[in-house]
């Protein structure tokens, strides 16, 4: 169990909406695309910033609570929403920078594929994403992203020029081939070629 008090101080934090079993929406707030997928979170947090997804996670690791975090919520595994939990949110983080100079794009963790499109294709520019407009990016390229573009491209992780993170214990990284190379590695599949 969750100490009122403790809700009641995170929900004061939170710049989002935190959704628990009484209120009328949750029964909606825990849908995830697939309606195989039934699971009864303690709380969903509407994350509305990086400060959001920050007081989130350390709510989860203060209450000692399993977390799920939910982009476009389309794995069919339905691995965005927990039982018992806290489901971290991030469908209000939808904020796309195109750098049509630089050929590349700055994207938040709610954005959908057919978001990151319309914004991309407007300067002319494509990036190897999912076959599907309702998939959300951060899942789609942790998970390696096949596209119409993969034969030409390569899979959207092999396309992914640097991530911000926030770890377990709440701190906000960055990663990249210089910067956390590590952390960078891993979010791009953790495979590559060994040359022996």
């Amino acid at each position: 169990m969750i100490r009122a008090r403790a809700v009641a101080a995170f929900r004061e934090r939170l710049r989002g909406r935190l959704v628990g079993p009484e209120d009328a929406s949750y029964d909606t707030a825990r849908r995830v695309w697939n309606g195989r997928i039934d699971r009864r979170p303690a709380l969903i947090a509407f994350c509305t910033d990086e400060m959001d997804v920050i007081a989130s996670v350390c709510f989860a690791r203060e209450q000692e609570l399993v977390a799920a975090v939910r982009g476009g919520g389309h794995n069919v595994a339905g691995t965005a929403v927990c039982d018992d939990g806290l489901v971290i949110d991030l469908s209000r983080m939808k904020s796309i920078e195109v750098d049509a100079a630089g050929r590349s794009v700055r994207s938040e963790g709610g954005v959908l594929w057919g978001e990151l499109d319309r914004a991309t294709q407007a300067f002319c520019l494509a990036v190897p994403g999912g076959t599907d407009s309702d998939v959300g990016i951060a899942g789609l390229t942790l998970g390696g992203g096949n596209s119409w573009l993969m034969g030409l491209q390569g899979a959207t992780c092999d396309n992914l020029l640097a991530a911000d993170v926030v770890l377990a214990d709440g701190r906000r990284v960055s990663a990249s081939s210089t910067e956390n190379p590590d952390l960078f590695w891993s979010l791009r599949g953790a495979a590559e070629i060994l040359e022996l």
